[in-house]
């Protein structure tokens, strides 16, 4: 796809991931639809490319309602008039023992890592079917095809949107729209500090970033890791199940741990333009593959 002069509508786009996707679009042409809850932020991100030379249109959504989605979905198509590719990026973490989380915080992070990803693929699904082209990029996770020990809610809702991404793709590939999971490892953010990550499981947002648009140009689906390693060691889990169960056994009694429902990164992250712009100072220019 040729993103100069398209529509990118991007979720979760406050900070992390879809801050440095909104970038990512925008350098490269497209005109961004940023949204999330903090509309402050959003604000602040529209205003910082619009600086730069590029066009985005902050519209705040919670996607665990779908009544909001709904509503997400008709301001683009009024505002906007169309939409080329939606990034379901929103996410919470999941984190923490089953047993003690309360069933309220587990409903929420259903909602947000899976039913947000249904409700916006459903609500944009008739601008995408209409242009003829488009393409879905789903944020899944690692935790997608791994099962993560102490977040089962958590990696059982990135399994569903894995699962989801690649069934919808082969019903709408031929209508002309794909559908990807990606499947970054540990990123760190303001929602997922990952304090204890080691660095070799560790993935930048920048990189993700350039990942997700390099899959929509280079129309590649169902499913795209972040790093590309992590796609062979799922031959290792399936080939050898006992050997890869002792390892993960001896990772977690190492204290490896996922980032827990509620956990911050000790302080409100804001990303300023210089630290998200350092690559991405002149839309249309190519920035180097991190």
């Amino acid at each position: 796809m040729e993103l100069a002069g398209s529509v990118a509508v991007v979720t979760g786009a406050s900070s992390g991931i879809g801050w440095s996707t909104a970038w990512a679009f925008a350098r490269r042409g497209a005109t961004v639809v940023v949204s999330a809850r903090r509309e402050e932020r959003l604000l602040d991100l529209a205003r910082a490319i619009g600086d730069r030379g590029g066009t985005a249109v902050p519209i705040p959504c919670d996607v665990t309602s779908r009544l909001q989605v709904e509503a997400l979905a008709a301001r683009v198509e009024q505002e906007v008039g169309r939409c080329d590719v939606l990034v379901n990026n929103a996410g919470v973490p999941g984190g923490g023992s089953f047993v003690e989380l309360p069933l309220d915080d587990l409903e929420r992070v259903i909602r947000t890592n899976y039913l947000g990803v249904v409700y916006g693929t459903k609500a944009f699904l008739p601008m995408l079917l209409a242009g003829g082209r488009g393409h879905v990029v789903n944020v899944a996770s690692i935790a997608g095809r791994y099962a993560i020990p102490g977040s089962a809610v958590y990696s059982s809702a990135k399994h569903a949107v894995v699962a989801f991404s690649e069934s919808l793709n082969y019903e709408l590939a031929p209508l002309g729209v794909l559908v990807t999971a990606v499947n970054p490892a540990l990123v760190q953010t303001e929602g997922f500090p990952h304090r204890d990550a080691h660095p070799l499981a560790t993935v930048t947002v920048t990189r993700v970033a350039e990942v997700i648009v390099d899959v929509v140009e280079r129309d590649r689906a169902p499913e795209v890791s972040v790093p590309r390693w992590l796609a062979a060691f799922q031959a290792f889990r399936v080939l050898t199940p006992g050997l890869y169960r002792f390892g993960v056994a001896r990772a977690v009694r190492g204290g490896v741990r996922t980032s827990r429902i509620g956990e911050a990164a000790g302080g409100p992250e804001r990303a300023t333009v210089p630290e998200m712009q350092e690559r991405e100072d002149v839309p249309g220019r190519t920035a180097p593959e991190s």
